[in-house]
């Protein structure tokens, strides 16, 4: 069988045993020539819709290290969604670039993107088009907002005060009945497919993830709106992390930090008085936490 065909010469054996058969279709969006009529609506609007923007972005880059490697594919798709009703409403324009890093693309980047130096000969990402597409301060989904965040906001530092939102952490994917927070594990669990690791189709995937989730984009724009205090307790020892972890502190992987959120400054600051009985918590901070300062590199 052709990979990646449906193999329509089991048909019969399929109708007798459908049980045994599960049918993944391609997400509509994805699909050639559809994103080439815009806008393209996705929920019927209301009159009484309180209209917002949203700018769902991905970045393929060199590597893992935003001081070092480069963004050579920036897409970013511009959504209308109605702020009271919590749903997506249309997709109204995008953009999708290459840029030439100066330097090879490593292989295995290649191996994992399709990106190619011959591919990126040349191109450098327009700014004034990313303005427009930024245009009235929208907020930022992207799905490992951790990674793209530093990666973007140290390419284009004009925007890096927007609020920014990620679809993989700040939604409950457990809750609605998802064992995963990978972007192909939750589209192809309910039966979809598209054509990973490239910007552009990452972007569409997460939109239309979230249209059909309508409960999963509540949860993303609660979050975005939620305003909290983040304790981080710098300089902890490892011996007290079994402390920590009874009360209520998560560790960070990418700050080698552990850390808990607090509804106020005030409980906030009496956590850190009870950390001084741990340790020397000298050069723990509280870092106001929302939307414009979440998953900014540290």
């Amino acid at each position: 069988m052709q990979s990646g065909r449906f193999p329509l010469e089991r048909i019969d054996e399929i109708m007798k045993r459908p049980e045994d058969f599960r049918l993944l279709e391609r997400i509509p969006l994805t699909r050639p020539g559809l994103m080439d009529k815009l806008p393209v609506k996705l929920t019927d609007p209301w009159e009484d819709d309180e209209l917002k923007n949203a700018v769902f972005i991905d970045t393929e880059t060199t590597g893992m290290d935003p001081s070092s490697d480069r963004i050579i594919e920036l897409s970013l798709v511009r959504c209308t969604y109605s702020f009271n009703r919590r749903v997506l409403l249309s997709i109204d324009a995008y953009y999708d670039e290459f840029e030439d890093p100066g330097r090879p693309i490593p292989p295995g980047i290649t191996e994992l993107t399709g990106i190619t130096d011959e591919m990126v000969r040349g191109h450098h990402f327009d700014n004034d088009e990313v303005a427009r597409i930024l245009a009235g301060r929208p907020l930022l989904i992207a799905h490992n907002a951790r990674f793209d965040r530093p990666m973007f906001d140290l390419r284009w530092p004009l925007f890096n005060n927007l609020a920014w939102a990620c679809s993989m952490t700040e939604i409950d994917w457990d809750a609605l009945g998802s064992g995963g927070r990978k972007l192909e594990y939750l589209v192809q669990s309910r039966g979809w497919f598209y054509q990973a690791h490239r910007a552009y189709i990452d972007c569409l995937a997460v939109i239309w993830l979230l249209h059909l989730e309508p409960d999963a984009m509540q949860m993303l724009l609660d979050s975005a709106i939620k305003r909290d205090y983040r304790l981080w307790a710098v300089g902890a020892p490892f011996a007290v992390k079994d402390e920590l972890k009874n009360q209520g502190y998560r560790f960070d992987g990418a700050r080698r930090t552990w850390y808990k959120n607090f509804p106020d400054k005030t409980s906030a600051e009496t956590a850190l008085q009870k950390l001084f009985a741990l340790f020397d918590a000298s050069r723990c901070r509280i870092e106001l936490s929302n939307a414009a300062t979440r998953f900014k590199l540290s």
